[in-house]
């Protein structure tokens, strides 16, 4: 049975579409030794023994980052959980996610839904979150009157179901049973180990090997890792959760919705309205004549329900919105005038903005390298570190070759909405003060 589901599946040419310049060769310190794709790729690409293959577990850490809430004026701290894979499990993962990634722009494309899902495609190259937001503010300007949903999912990733999730991969890929090389690599997404990256860093300085790039080394010892791994180790026992990050999670989570999305879709356009996704992040446009009388519960249940039949989807109620858009305004129930916050993007209705916390985040980091220049430059007696400065954070770097930053996406996203415009886009004029405000903040 697994030997004809893997001929099944090599008659899609899915091998073929590997766009392989793109598994770049990570510096990264785990427990292997990195590697080039191309001195992999045979293994990688060999079924046999990816199904043989005794996968690395994940290092996790922990990233605390600054949070803008422009209702408070104020920070607030969230924290993300980082795992990510060896050199040669990433390759793995990344090969995987891609052959899920083309069958699954197969599958869309015949049910009419290839438009809906805009996050972690392969087929959409040269596209972005600025795209995706201006074709949603397009259509929202080319009514006269619309409702507007939005909302995103609790957790996604670590509320994936696993037997759900089976499934549904099992659909995508046509076959009763998963190939013992695709089930091996379910089963490492899924039933998941990890270790901490603090245990190994107390791990290394307990036998004063304080440099970390000698990690592989140390444990190239194999007695010593599984004796490590034995006093370290964690797995995830629990029958739903994925690590987010993993080079196939992504793909994962679009096929996890692909019959949410296609319901939710075919019942937007009969009310010829507009639906889109990116990752957790669901946005619902709807024409409607009249704005007073429009029934918007109709379809908050709709999706309620459709939700409700999906395992583990759980929906934030305090980052849903509904909206209207009526005489160029966005427009609360209430019928006080606010902004659709969108993909990175503030839009009043006729004005498209950079979203505070995108700027908030930006002048964060660019005060930080600041006040480093500054400690540095008194530490020294001469000016520190200005160059790095001046790369990431101002117009001098903007156009720097193999290089951008936050200057350079607000002139992309400039660009990109004022082709054919249909809105007043101020991105560039937000940041015109920037180097007024870093240049006063650097000491002689």
């Amino acid at each position: 049975m697994t030997h004809d589901n893997r001929l099944r599946l090599d008659t899609l040419a899915s091998s073929s579409k590997i766009q392989e310049y793109k598994y770049k060769t990570k510096s990264y310190v785990h427990f292997d030794r990195k590697v080039s794709f191309r001195r992999v790729k045979n293994k990688v690409k060999d079924p046999c023994w990816i199904a043989q293959h005794g996968f690395y577990p994940f290092i996790h850490f922990q990233i605390r980052f600054n949070k803008y809430i422009k209702k408070n004026n104020m920070k607030k701290t969230k924290e993300r959980e980082i795992f990510y894979a060896s050199h040669i499990d990433s390759f793995i993962y990344k090969y995987y996610g891609d052959l899920l990634n083309n069958r699954y722009n197969e599958i869309v494309k015949n049910l009419g839904t290839d438009q809906v899902a805009t996050a972690y495609r392969n087929n959409l190259e040269g596209k972005s979150n600025v795209d995706f937001a201006k074709e949603v503010i397009d259509f929202i300007r080319q009514q006269d009157n619309a409702y507007i949903y939005v909302t995103d999912f609790t957790s996604f990733f670590d509320n994936l179901d696993h037997k759900y999730l089976k499934e549904k991969l099992k659909e995508v890929l046509n076959v009763k049973t998963l190939p013992d090389d695709f089930f091996a690599v379910f089963k490492n997404i899924t039933k998941y180990s990890w270790i901490e990256k603090e245990d190994i860093d107390r791990e290394m300085n307990n036998k004063g090997l304080d440099n970390r790039a000698k990690l592989s080394r140390y444990f190239s010892n194999e007695k010593e890792f599984r004796e490590f791994k034995k006093r370290n180790i964690h797995d995830n026992k629990k029958s739903y959760g994925i690590p987010q990050g993993a080079g196939i999670s992504s793909v994962c989570s679009n096929i996890y919705l692909f019959e949410f999305d296609r319901l939710l879709n075919n019942h937007v356009q009969e009310l010829n309205g507009l639906y889109r996704r990116y990752c957790d992040d669901l946005i619902i446009v709807i024409p409607t004549e009249d704005i007073d009388n429009f029934d918007r519960k109709s379809l908050t249940n709709f999706v309620d329900n459709l939700r409700g039949s999906i395992p583990r989807l759980e929906i934030q109620p305090e980052k849903s919105e509904e909206l209207y858009y009526s005489n160029n305004v966005i427009l609360d129930l209430n019928r006080s005038s606010t902004k659709l916050n969108y993909l990175g993007f503030s839009f009043d209705g006729y004005n498209v903005r950079i979203r505070e916390k995108s700027l908030f985040k930006y002048y964060c980091r660019a005060y930080k390298k600041v006040r480093i220049c500054n400690r540095l430059t008194k530490k020294s007696q001469q000016k520190a570190q200005r160059k790095s400065l001046f790369k990431n954070y101002t117009h001098l770097g903007k156009r720097s070759k193999g290089h951008g930053n936050f200057l350079t996406y607000a002139t992309r996203a400039q660009q990109t909405f004022d082709k054919n415009k249909t809105t007043n886009n101020l991105m560039e004029h937000q940041v015109k003060n920037h180097w007024k405000r870093i240049i006063s903040r650097l000491e002689n």
